[in-house]
């Protein structure tokens, strides 16, 4: 089984943060976090586990999503969450050197949520169903293997303490919260997702899921319209993954297109920074998480590309 809770943010200054705790059986978590304040530094600060995930939680943490000084807690159902970091960070370009970092934020949110499993387009997933041999054994597995999963888009604001330095934080940032009674990693081929925030105010996620024990080639993703305050389901995704990254390095200056039923879209991708991590106790899964600029139909946009192999 697990529970996992995500959140990626980002500025048009390239401040960053990323952070997650995916709750496993036994005391498991599989936490991190990566931050980068643009007024402290262009180099990246990560927990100080990292590339490793496994975290363990104490018996007062169990129960909460916490592990060894990051602890993510609701606080309004599906509008705030505190985030809240403290311990030691370590610099991605020079690990041998240690910050003490101390991370208080809210995320808050007025947009609707997106869930995978009641509000994707009808279109893209019979397209994906039809590519796949029809047997028993495989309807059983889109059973077994389904997992509970929404997107919700908002805002994080904060402080962080850096040593004796304190800055602001101020992103644009994506939750997403997954939960079910599957999750193994082996069962993945590849993955690509990108979290987009648009200088008018519009988010968007677009990808390509492999996981050829349910869906080979699954097109998914949406647009949240932050004036209207709805999604829109993104309907086609025009990439082939296996022509990007294939190989394990994922590209730094790529474009793709997607469509919903409304309008097309030409998505321009230049990478920024490109940590990478593992998940499982056999670190079976390595995670490539990339800070971006956008460009989408002649507007500009920040946040995150994640590949996984």
């Amino acid at each position: 089984a697990v529970d996992a809770v995500y959140f990626n943010g980002a500025n048009s200054d390239t401040t960053w943060l990323v952070c997650g705790t995916a709750r496993r059986k036994n005391n498991l978590v599989n936490g991190f976090l990566y931050l980068k304040i643009a007024d402290f530094s262009d180099c990246l600060l990560f927990s100080p586990r990292l590339p490793d995930t496994c975290m363990w939680q104490t018996d007062d943490e169990l129960g909460w999503y916490e592990a060894e000084g990051l602890r993510l807690t609701p606080v309004v159902p599906m509008k705030k969450w505190k985030i809240e970091y403290q311990g030691v960070m370590r610099f991605e370009n020079d690990p041998s050197q240690e910050m003490q970092v101390k991370l208080e934020a809210f995320w808050t949110t007025n947009l609707p949520y997106y869930n995978f499993a009641t509000d994707m387009d009808p279109k893209s997933v019979a397209r994906a169903m039809a590519k796949e041999l029809w047997s028993r054994e495989y309807f059983q597995n889109l059973k077994k293997y389904h997992q509970t999963h929404y997107e919700h888009f908002g805002t994080l604001e904060g402080t962080v303490h850096i040593d004796d330095h304190s800055f602001s934080l101020s992103v644009d940032c994506m939750r997403d919260h997954s939960f079910g009674d599957q999750r193994n990693w082996k069962n993945f081929h590849r993955y690509i997702m990108h979290f987009v925030h648009l200088e008018n105010g519009d988010r968007i996620t677009v990808g390509v899921i492999c996981m050829p024990v349910t869906f080979s080639w699954l097109e998914v993703g949406f647009i949240t319209k932050s004036k209207e305050k709805r999604n829109i389901p993104i309907t086609f995704v025009d990439f082939d993954l296996y022509q990007h990254g294939e190989q394990g390095n994922p590209p730094t200056d790529y474009a793709l297109q997607f469509r919903t039923d409304e309008n097309m879209y030409t998505m321009k991708v230049r990478v920024v920074s490109g940590p990478e991590f593992y998940i499982g106790q056999e670190s079976e899964c390595r995670i490539v998480e990339q800070l971006c600029r956008f460009e989408v139909n002649g507007l500009k946009g920040w946040g995150a590309a994640e590949w996984q192999y």
